[in-house]
Protein backbone atom coordinates (compact mmCIF):
# COMPACT_ATOMS: atom_id res chain seq x y z
CA UNK A 1 0.00 0.00 0.00
CA UNK A 2 2.61 2.17 -0.18
CA UNK A 3 3.97 1.76 -3.39
CA UNK A 4 0.21 1.09 -5.11
CA UNK A 5 -2.21 3.32 -5.89
CA UNK A 6 -4.37 1.52 -4.00
CA UNK A 7 -2.91 2.81 -0.68
CA UNK A 8 -3.07 6.26 -1.45
CA UNK A 9 -6.58 7.13 0.37
CA UNK A 10 -5.85 4.70 3.17
CA UNK A 11 -3.75 6.14 6.28
CA UNK A 12 -0.14 5.57 6.50
CA UNK A 13 -0.28 3.10 9.12
CA UNK A 14 -1.35 0.34 6.92
CA UNK A 15 0.74 -0.79 4.69
CA UNK A 16 0.06 -4.32 3.13
CA UNK A 17 -3.38 -5.40 1.83
CA UNK A 18 -4.91 -8.00 -0.26
CA UNK A 19 -6.66 -8.22 -3.45
CA UNK A 20 -9.55 -9.96 -5.00
CA UNK A 21 -12.15 -10.54 -7.37
CA UNK A 22 -15.82 -10.38 -7.06
CA UNK A 23 -19.38 -10.21 -8.62
CA UNK A 24 -21.43 -7.32 -8.59
CA UNK A 25 -25.24 -6.81 -9.43
CA UNK A 26 -27.97 -3.98 -9.39
CA UNK A 27 -30.13 -5.85 -6.81
CA UNK A 28 -33.54 -3.75 -7.95
CA UNK A 29 -32.90 -4.73 -11.66
CA UNK A 30 -31.89 -8.52 -10.47
CA UNK A 31 -35.38 -9.01 -8.58
CA UNK A 32 -37.91 -7.30 -11.27
CA UNK A 33 -36.15 -8.91 -14.16
CA UNK A 34 -37.04 -12.19 -12.33
CA UNK A 35 -40.57 -10.83 -12.58
CA UNK A 36 -40.14 -10.07 -16.02
CA UNK A 37 -39.04 -13.41 -17.02
CA UNK A 38 -41.53 -14.84 -15.32
CA UNK A 39 -44.18 -13.00 -16.65
CA UNK A 40 -42.71 -13.92 -20.34
CA UNK A 41 -42.74 -17.69 -19.57
CA UNK A 42 -46.83 -17.33 -18.82
CA UNK A 43 -47.09 -16.09 -14.80
CA UNK A 44 -49.60 -13.36 -13.77
CA UNK A 45 -47.33 -11.07 -11.66
CA UNK A 46 -49.81 -8.91 -9.17
CA UNK A 47 -48.00 -5.83 -8.02
CA UNK A 48 -49.13 -4.84 -4.55
CA UNK A 49 -52.00 -7.27 -4.36
CA UNK A 50 -51.10 -9.19 -1.12
CA UNK A 51 -52.53 -12.71 -0.16
CA UNK A 52 -55.15 -11.88 2.78
CA UNK A 53 -56.19 -15.54 2.80
CA UNK A 54 -55.74 -19.06 1.61
CA UNK A 55 -57.76 -21.68 2.49
CA UNK A 56 -57.56 -25.83 2.25
CA UNK A 57 -60.82 -26.86 0.69
CA UNK A 58 -60.91 -30.25 -0.98
CA UNK A 59 -57.21 -30.62 -1.54
CA UNK A 60 -56.39 -27.55 -2.74
CA UNK A 61 -56.18 -24.34 -2.24
CA UNK A 62 -58.34 -21.23 -2.26
CA UNK A 63 -56.59 -18.01 -2.52
CA UNK A 64 -58.18 -14.29 -1.85
CA UNK A 65 -55.63 -11.24 -2.81
CA UNK A 66 -56.39 -8.06 -2.60
CA UNK A 67 -54.49 -4.84 -4.88
CA UNK A 68 -53.58 -2.49 -2.20
CA UNK A 69 -54.09 0.36 -4.37
CA UNK A 70 -57.31 -0.35 -6.09
CA UNK A 71 -59.21 -2.80 -3.75
CA UNK A 72 -59.37 -5.20 -6.31
CA UNK A 73 -60.37 -8.37 -5.26
CA UNK A 74 -59.36 -11.68 -6.72
CA UNK A 75 -59.97 -15.70 -6.24
CA UNK A 76 -57.41 -18.31 -7.49
CA UNK A 77 -57.06 -22.24 -7.12
CA UNK A 78 -54.02 -23.95 -6.60
CA UNK A 79 -52.91 -27.59 -6.29
CA UNK A 80 -49.96 -26.40 -3.79
CA UNK A 81 -48.31 -22.82 -3.02
CA UNK A 82 -45.12 -21.94 -2.23
CA UNK A 83 -44.26 -19.58 0.49
CA UNK A 84 -41.29 -17.09 -0.57
CA UNK A 85 -42.47 -14.60 1.35
CA UNK A 86 -38.38 -13.59 3.23
CA UNK A 87 -39.30 -11.51 6.28
CA UNK A 88 -43.10 -12.34 6.37
CA UNK A 89 -42.73 -16.05 5.60
CA UNK A 90 -44.40 -16.53 9.03
CA UNK A 91 -47.57 -13.95 8.73
CA UNK A 92 -47.94 -16.36 5.87
CA UNK A 93 -47.69 -19.26 7.49
CA UNK A 94 -50.19 -18.14 10.51
CA UNK A 95 -52.01 -14.79 9.61
CA UNK A 96 -53.00 -15.97 5.82
CA UNK A 97 -52.89 -19.84 5.67
CA UNK A 98 -54.10 -20.65 9.23
CA UNK A 99 -51.42 -23.24 8.96
CA UNK A 100 -48.28 -23.00 11.70
CA UNK A 101 -44.78 -24.50 11.33
CA UNK A 102 -41.87 -24.88 14.13
CA UNK A 103 -38.94 -23.12 12.11
CA UNK A 104 -39.03 -19.29 11.70
CA UNK A 105 -36.52 -16.62 10.76
CA UNK A 106 -34.86 -14.04 12.46
CA UNK A 107 -35.22 -10.65 11.02
CA UNK A 108 -31.16 -8.63 11.32
CA UNK A 109 -31.36 -5.29 9.67
CA UNK A 110 -28.72 -4.07 7.29
CA UNK A 111 -28.24 -0.44 6.62
CA UNK A 112 -26.28 1.57 4.28
CA UNK A 113 -25.35 4.98 3.56
CA UNK A 114 -24.18 6.64 0.02
CA UNK A 115 -21.25 9.66 -0.03
CA UNK A 116 -19.52 11.60 -2.50
CA UNK A 117 -16.66 8.94 -3.63
CA UNK A 118 -13.77 10.41 -1.89
CA UNK A 119 -10.90 8.28 -4.18
CA UNK A 120 -9.41 7.57 -7.44
CA UNK A 121 -10.17 4.13 -9.17
CA UNK A 122 -12.46 1.60 -9.84
CA UNK A 123 -11.55 -0.50 -6.68
CA UNK A 124 -14.18 -1.22 -3.77
CA UNK A 125 -12.11 -1.55 -0.62
CA UNK A 126 -12.98 -4.03 2.37
CA UNK A 127 -12.24 -3.60 5.76
CA UNK A 128 -12.80 -5.08 9.48
CA UNK A 129 -14.21 -2.93 12.16
CA UNK A 130 -13.30 -3.12 15.44
CA UNK A 131 -15.98 -5.40 16.23
CA UNK A 132 -14.57 -8.03 13.73
CA UNK A 133 -17.50 -7.16 11.33
CA UNK A 134 -16.57 -5.83 7.70
CA UNK A 135 -17.20 -2.99 5.99
CA UNK A 136 -18.02 -2.68 2.24
CA UNK A 137 -16.92 0.98 0.51
CA UNK A 138 -17.98 0.40 -2.98
CA UNK A 139 -17.83 2.64 -5.62
CA UNK A 140 -21.29 3.44 -6.92
CA UNK A 141 -23.09 4.80 -9.88
CA UNK A 142 -20.58 6.97 -11.29
CA UNK A 143 -19.43 9.85 -8.55
CA UNK A 144 -20.63 8.28 -5.17
CA UNK A 145 -19.80 5.50 -2.69
CA UNK A 146 -21.88 2.79 -1.23
CA UNK A 147 -21.06 1.66 2.70
CA UNK A 148 -22.07 -0.64 4.56
CA UNK A 149 -23.76 -3.05 5.89
CA UNK A 150 -24.74 -3.41 9.49
CA UNK A 151 -25.77 -6.18 11.11
CA UNK A 152 -28.83 -5.73 13.71
CA UNK A 153 -31.52 -7.51 15.26
CA UNK A 154 -34.85 -6.58 14.48
CA UNK A 155 -38.35 -6.94 15.91
CA UNK A 156 -40.15 -4.46 14.12
CA UNK A 157 -42.49 -4.78 10.86
CA UNK A 158 -40.19 -5.43 7.58
CA UNK A 159 -41.72 -2.77 5.75
CA UNK A 160 -40.85 0.11 8.44
CA UNK A 161 -37.24 -0.56 8.60
CA UNK A 162 -35.04 2.99 8.45
CA UNK A 163 -30.86 3.27 8.57
CA UNK A 164 -30.94 5.27 12.51
CA UNK A 165 -28.46 7.76 13.32
CA UNK A 166 -26.39 4.92 15.02
CA UNK A 167 -25.80 2.87 12.13
CA UNK A 168 -24.97 6.27 10.48
CA UNK A 169 -22.39 7.00 12.83
CA UNK A 170 -21.12 3.40 12.91
CA UNK A 171 -20.55 3.18 9.24
CA UNK A 172 -18.67 6.31 9.16
CA UNK A 173 -16.35 5.84 12.14
CA UNK A 174 -15.50 2.00 10.80
CA UNK A 175 -14.52 4.39 7.36
CA UNK A 176 -12.52 7.51 9.14
CA UNK A 177 -10.60 3.89 10.99
CA UNK A 178 -8.68 3.47 7.75
CA UNK A 179 -9.38 7.03 5.60
CA UNK A 180 -7.05 10.20 5.25
CA UNK A 181 -10.26 11.97 4.11
CA UNK A 182 -12.83 11.78 6.98
CA UNK A 183 -16.29 11.71 6.19
CA UNK A 184 -18.60 13.63 8.15
CA UNK A 185 -22.56 13.31 8.96
CA UNK A 186 -23.23 15.96 5.98
CA UNK A 187 -21.78 14.08 3.76
CA UNK A 188 -24.47 11.75 3.91
CA UNK A 189 -26.54 11.62 0.63
CA UNK A 190 -29.16 8.91 1.15
CA UNK A 191 -29.23 6.21 3.86
CA UNK A 192 -31.48 2.82 3.51
CA UNK A 193 -32.01 -0.18 5.28
CA UNK A 194 -33.28 -3.57 4.84
CA UNK A 195 -34.23 -6.30 6.69
CA UNK A 196 -32.52 -10.38 6.16
CA UNK A 197 -34.76 -13.09 6.95
CA UNK A 198 -32.44 -15.38 7.88
CA UNK A 199 -33.01 -18.87 9.55
CA UNK A 200 -33.57 -18.85 13.44
CA UNK A 201 -31.05 -21.44 14.65
CA UNK A 202 -30.99 -20.60 17.93
CA UNK A 203 -27.18 -18.48 17.84
CA UNK A 204 -27.65 -15.14 19.56
CA UNK A 205 -24.91 -13.34 17.46
CA UNK A 206 -26.78 -11.67 14.29
CA UNK A 207 -23.77 -11.83 12.06
CA UNK A 208 -23.45 -15.56 13.37
CA UNK A 209 -26.68 -16.77 12.20
CA UNK A 210 -26.55 -18.83 9.41
CA UNK A 211 -27.14 -17.60 5.86
CA UNK A 212 -28.26 -21.08 4.57
CA UNK A 213 -31.85 -21.82 3.62
CA UNK A 214 -34.42 -24.23 5.26
CA UNK A 215 -37.68 -25.94 3.26
CA UNK A 216 -40.61 -26.91 5.94
CA UNK A 217 -43.37 -29.04 3.16
CA UNK A 218 -46.57 -28.89 5.02
CA UNK A 219 -48.74 -31.61 3.08
CA UNK A 220 -51.96 -31.33 5.39
CA UNK A 221 -55.30 -32.18 3.61
CA UNK A 222 -53.25 -32.88 0.45
CA UNK A 223 -52.53 -29.53 -0.13
CA UNK A 224 -48.66 -29.01 -0.06
CA UNK A 225 -47.49 -25.51 1.42
CA UNK A 226 -43.63 -25.70 0.91
CA UNK A 227 -42.10 -22.67 3.18
CA UNK A 228 -38.82 -21.25 2.49
CA UNK A 229 -36.52 -19.88 5.90
CA UNK A 230 -33.50 -17.75 5.10
CA UNK A 231 -32.02 -18.35 1.92
CA UNK A 232 -29.95 -14.73 -0.04
CA UNK A 233 -29.99 -12.98 -3.09
CA UNK A 234 -26.92 -14.49 -4.17
CA UNK A 235 -28.11 -17.95 -4.23
CA UNK A 236 -31.92 -17.37 -5.59
CA UNK A 237 -31.53 -20.08 -8.66
CA UNK A 238 -30.24 -22.63 -6.88
CA UNK A 239 -32.93 -22.06 -4.07
CA UNK A 240 -35.55 -22.48 -6.69
CA UNK A 241 -34.54 -25.27 -8.14
CA UNK A 242 -34.54 -27.25 -5.43
CA UNK A 243 -37.88 -26.04 -4.06
CA UNK A 244 -39.25 -27.39 -7.38
CA UNK A 245 -37.52 -30.57 -6.79
CA UNK A 246 -39.21 -31.12 -3.45
CA UNK A 247 -42.52 -30.29 -5.41
CA UNK A 248 -41.87 -32.84 -8.09
CA UNK A 249 -44.04 -35.64 -6.61
CA UNK A 250 -46.83 -32.93 -6.89
CA UNK A 251 -46.45 -31.77 -10.85
CA UNK A 252 -45.09 -35.06 -12.15
CA UNK A 253 -44.89 -33.49 -15.80
CA UNK A 254 -42.15 -31.03 -14.23
CA UNK A 255 -39.18 -30.82 -16.73
CA UNK A 256 -35.97 -30.68 -15.99
CA UNK A 257 -33.71 -27.40 -14.25
CA UNK A 258 -32.91 -25.04 -16.91
CA UNK A 259 -32.25 -21.76 -14.79
CA UNK A 260 -28.48 -22.04 -14.25
CA UNK A 261 -27.54 -20.90 -17.94
CA UNK A 262 -30.64 -18.99 -18.93
CA UNK A 263 -29.94 -15.10 -19.29
CA UNK A 264 -32.08 -12.75 -17.52
CA UNK A 265 -34.46 -10.76 -19.80
CA UNK A 266 -31.94 -7.86 -21.69
CA UNK A 267 -28.92 -10.38 -20.79
CA UNK A 268 -29.46 -12.24 -24.39
CA UNK A 269 -25.81 -11.10 -25.02
CA UNK A 270 -23.68 -13.30 -27.77
CA UNK A 271 -20.88 -14.68 -25.61
CA UNK A 272 -22.07 -13.05 -22.55
CA UNK A 273 -19.44 -10.02 -23.95
CA UNK A 274 -21.11 -7.32 -22.63
CA UNK A 275 -18.25 -4.52 -23.67
CA UNK A 276 -18.41 -5.67 -27.74
CA UNK A 277 -22.55 -5.16 -26.87
CA UNK A 278 -21.90 -1.94 -25.55
CA UNK A 279 -19.59 -0.73 -28.58
CA UNK A 280 -22.87 -2.08 -30.55
CA UNK A 281 -25.11 0.17 -28.96
CA UNK A 282 -22.74 3.29 -29.66
CA UNK A 283 -22.97 2.32 -32.58
CA UNK A 284 -26.19 2.27 -32.89
CA UNK A 285 -27.08 5.39 -31.59
CA UNK A 286 -24.43 7.78 -32.31
CA UNK A 287 -26.71 10.52 -30.99
CA UNK A 288 -27.08 9.60 -27.72
CA UNK A 289 -24.37 10.82 -25.52
CA UNK A 290 -22.31 7.60 -24.14
CA UNK A 291 -23.42 8.21 -20.33
CA UNK A 292 -27.00 7.41 -21.66
CA UNK A 293 -26.02 4.71 -23.70
CA UNK A 294 -24.35 3.32 -20.65
CA UNK A 295 -27.12 3.71 -18.52
CA UNK A 296 -29.65 2.05 -20.79
CA UNK A 297 -27.11 -0.79 -21.52
CA UNK A 298 -26.62 -1.45 -17.80
CA UNK A 299 -30.24 -1.28 -17.07
CA UNK A 300 -31.75 -2.72 -20.01
CA UNK A 301 -28.74 -4.67 -21.99
CA UNK A 302 -31.02 -6.18 -25.26
CA UNK A 303 -33.99 -4.61 -24.44
CA UNK A 304 -33.10 -1.44 -25.26
CA UNK A 305 -33.83 -1.04 -28.91
CA UNK A 306 -37.29 -1.62 -27.25
CA UNK A 307 -37.00 1.23 -24.96
CA UNK A 308 -35.41 3.32 -27.26
CA UNK A 309 -37.62 2.08 -30.68
CA UNK A 310 -37.49 4.74 -33.89
CA UNK A 311 -36.48 7.50 -31.92
CA UNK A 312 -33.76 9.05 -34.19
CA UNK A 313 -32.16 12.12 -31.81
CA UNK A 314 -32.57 13.05 -28.18
CA UNK A 315 -35.97 14.74 -28.68
CA UNK A 316 -37.35 11.45 -30.03
CA UNK A 317 -36.96 10.56 -26.34
CA UNK A 318 -39.37 12.66 -25.03
CA UNK A 319 -39.41 15.04 -22.09
CA UNK A 320 -36.50 15.23 -20.15
CA UNK A 321 -36.62 15.22 -16.55
CA UNK A 322 -33.22 15.70 -15.89
CA UNK A 323 -30.23 13.50 -15.61
CA UNK A 324 -30.43 10.40 -17.72
CA UNK A 325 -34.26 10.17 -17.13
CA UNK A 326 -36.24 10.77 -20.23
CA UNK A 327 -40.11 10.09 -21.39
CA UNK A 328 -39.17 7.05 -23.10
CA UNK A 329 -37.61 4.78 -19.97
CA UNK A 330 -40.71 5.87 -18.33
CA UNK A 331 -43.19 5.11 -20.47
CA UNK A 332 -41.07 1.46 -20.82
CA UNK A 333 -41.04 0.71 -16.75
CA UNK A 334 -44.77 1.21 -16.83
CA UNK A 335 -45.86 -0.88 -19.82
CA UNK A 336 -43.33 -3.60 -19.15
CA UNK A 337 -41.98 -3.33 -15.30
CA UNK A 338 -45.46 -2.76 -13.63
CA UNK A 339 -44.05 1.02 -12.43
CA UNK A 340 -47.15 2.59 -10.99
CA UNK A 341 -46.15 5.48 -9.00
CA UNK A 342 -43.24 7.69 -9.25
CA UNK A 343 -41.36 6.31 -6.39
CA UNK A 344 -41.15 2.74 -8.87
CA UNK A 345 -39.75 4.79 -11.38
CA UNK A 346 -37.03 6.93 -9.50
CA UNK A 347 -36.21 4.48 -6.23
CA UNK A 348 -37.52 0.88 -7.25
CA UNK A 349 -36.67 0.51 -11.10
CA UNK A 350 -33.60 2.78 -11.03
CA UNK A 351 -31.19 4.84 -9.20
CA UNK A 352 -32.64 8.40 -11.09
CA UNK A 353 -33.78 9.50 -7.67
CA UNK A 354 -29.81 10.32 -6.99
CA UNK A 355 -28.80 11.92 -9.68
CA UNK A 356 -31.99 14.36 -9.98
CA UNK A 357 -32.70 17.60 -8.05
CA UNK A 358 -35.33 18.12 -5.29
CA UNK A 359 -37.02 20.43 -7.96
CA UNK A 360 -36.86 17.99 -10.57
CA UNK A 361 -38.02 15.02 -8.16
CA UNK A 362 -41.11 17.16 -7.23
CA UNK A 363 -41.80 18.15 -11.13
CA UNK A 364 -41.16 14.48 -12.44
CA UNK A 365 -43.75 13.11 -9.69
CA UNK A 366 -46.82 15.79 -10.81
CA UNK A 367 -45.87 15.04 -14.52
CA UNK A 368 -45.89 11.34 -13.58
CA UNK A 369 -49.40 11.99 -12.13
CA UNK A 370 -51.08 13.78 -14.62
CA UNK A 371 -50.01 11.49 -17.20
CA UNK A 372 -51.36 8.53 -15.28
CA UNK A 373 -54.39 10.42 -14.27
CA UNK A 374 -54.79 11.03 -17.93
CA UNK A 375 -54.79 7.68 -19.39
CA UNK A 376 -57.34 6.78 -16.52
CA UNK A 377 -59.55 8.92 -17.85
Amino acid sequence: LERDPEGTPLLDQYTRGFEYSDCWVDDARLVVLNAVGAAERGAEVLTRSPAVSARRENGAWTVTTRNAMTGETRLFRARCLVNAAGPWVSDVIGRVAGSNSSRNVRLVKGSHIIVPKFWQGANAYLVQNHDKRVIFINPYEGDMALIGTTDIAYDGRAEDVRADEAEIDYLLAAVNRYFKEKLRRQDVLYSFSGVRPLFDDGKGNPSAVTRDYVFDLDETGGAPLLNIFGGKITTFRELAERGMRRLKHVFPRMGEDWTETAPLPGGEIPNADYETFANGLREAYPWMPRDLVHHYGRLYGARTRDLVKDAACLDGLGRHHGGLLYEAEVRYLVAREWARTPDDILLRRTKHHLHLTEAERDAFAMWFDAERLAEAA
